[in-house]
């Protein structure tokens, strides 16, 4: 994983990064890591299954999902990260390319983004500092991935 890459502009360091996983085993071991009560964010759904998939597994978040007057803002779902939930999503991963399923996503542990997966399925994953290492390795193991710390933007 290069080091000197520049953090994106949203990403505060010090954080983890690291390198991109297969989305639907990333979905698939994703209750391994997240906390207990956490929610799952997916931008940018345009697989109709998807989208109705995630539409019936609402969280305490209120989805988004009006794409205002030109059609230019992308939807947004929040699910909760339950073991049934991950199943099924990793199922329609399975038959959709990435971008059907989401372009960003994000997991929230209360109001705080604990990870965040931009313009999939390429782009780095970022984690919070606040995340143990022990628990990031062990994921990292899982996924096949590797992962550094970023102590600066540059």
């Amino acid at each position: 994983m290069p080091a000197d890459r520049e953090l994106q502009p949203w990403i505060d360091p010090p954080c983890w990064e690291m390198s991109p996983p297969d989305l639907t085993r990333f979905i698939s071991e994703l209750l391994s890591f997240a906390p207990a009560g956490s929610v799952l964010c997916l931008e940018g759904a345009n697989a109709t299954d998807v989208e109705g998939y995630l539409e019936a597994r609402p969280s305490a978040i209120k989805n988004e999902t009006d794409e205002g007057f030109l059609k230019m803002r992308e939807k947004v779902f929040f699910m909760p990260i339950t073991s049934r939930n991950l199943r099924g999503l990793a199922d329609l991963t399975e038959v959709h390319a990435e971008p059907e399923v989401c372009s960003n996503l994000r997991v929230y542990d209360g109001k705080r983004i604990i990870l965040s997966w931009h313009d999939l399925p390429s782009d780095p994953i970022y984690v919070t500092k606040a995340i143990d290492e022990a628990a990031l390795n062990k994921f990292c193991q899982a996924l096949g991935c590797e992962y550094m710390f970023r102590q600066s933007a540059g």
